[in-house]
């Protein structure tokens, strides 16, 4: 299996014997990174392990900063291995989007190949559901379904408080791995997004943490997952404060750099 233009940087050595019923969640950037913060929190809670790494030249040009280091965007597998036995769980990140369409298929493709590779019979995708302010719940975000699989929808629908997504379009990774992957390999897939703000389409800034915990409860409901629970829907709005305070700090000190503009060079910041 090769694809131009990704580079696999592996950290573990892992074959499809190693996993007991593996399934696998996936949550890449989109709106307001509702799916890539719950995947983000699943990672840390379960202290899972790297496994893959993915460079992809369709990934934006540039170099991600982290305590004065550098590295390049990229797609992440890790893997928890379940203590009980029950269910091993590949998880699915990236630090970004692909720039075009055709490299969301090509990463979407590639990604669903190692899928099969080892053996997953399940895929959990999680995302953002936007929708006008005034429909939105304002206690608990509502959750939204779909799947490859109508058994599988419906089954998970009568066990859970979600609704059926019944037109539209889920735009990126996060719809259409799973979609390659029943078509190529008849693996199962579940998609799950949770409401959010419409202005959060618009808005980069907008970090919806109330609709991530919420996809996160659910995950850890229907899959027995051992998640301690470092966040709450009842502290929310002092999580969301303090991560705005940051965000207003790093933009003030982002305002001291001088833009210099003129007909021989022009200087820039980019972070």
């Amino acid at each position: 299996m090769t694809e131009s233009g990704i580079r696999i940087i592996k950290h573990a050595d892992l074959s499809k014997e190693d996993l007991i019923n593996p399934i696998s969640i996936l949550g890449m950037p989109g709106i307001a990174d509702i799916g890539k913060f719950a995947l983000d929190s699943l990672i840390g809670q379960l202290d899972a392990k790297n496994f893959m790494d993915f460079i992809f030249d369709d990934y934006p040009a540039g170099a991600i900063v982290d305590d004065s280091i550098l590295s390049a965007p990229k797609a992440e597998i890790l893997v928890w291995k379940d203590p009980e036995e029950i269910r091993d769980i590949l998880l699915i990140t990236a630090d970004a989007q692909s720039l075009t369409p055709k490299g969301i298929y090509r990463i979407s493709n590639f990604l669903a190949e190692i899928i099969n590779q080892y053996n997953i019979k399940l895929i959990i995708a999680l995302g953002a559901y936007p929708l006008n302010n005034r429909k939105l719940n304002q206690k608990i975000p509502k959750i939204y379904a779909s799947s490859t699989n109508r058994v599988l929808l419906d089954k998970f629908l009568s066990e859970n408080n979600c609704e059926k997504i019944q037109k539209g379009v889920i735009i990126g990774a996060n719809g259409l791995i799973p979609t390659l992957a029943k078509a190529r390999f008849n693996i199962d897939g579940l998609v799950l997004l949770a409401e959010t703000d419409n202005i959060a389409m618009i808005n980069e800034d907008v970090t919806d943490l109330k609709a991530s915990i919420t996809l996160l409860e659910l995950i850890k409901k229907s899959f027995t997952l051992p998640i301690k629970k470092n966040y709450s829907l009842d502290n929310i709005d002092d999580i969301t404060k303090n991560l705005q305070n940051k965000r207003d700090e790093l933009e003030k000190d982002l305002d001291t750099f001088q833009f210099i503009d003129s007909e021989d060079k022009r200087k820039s910041l980019y972070i």
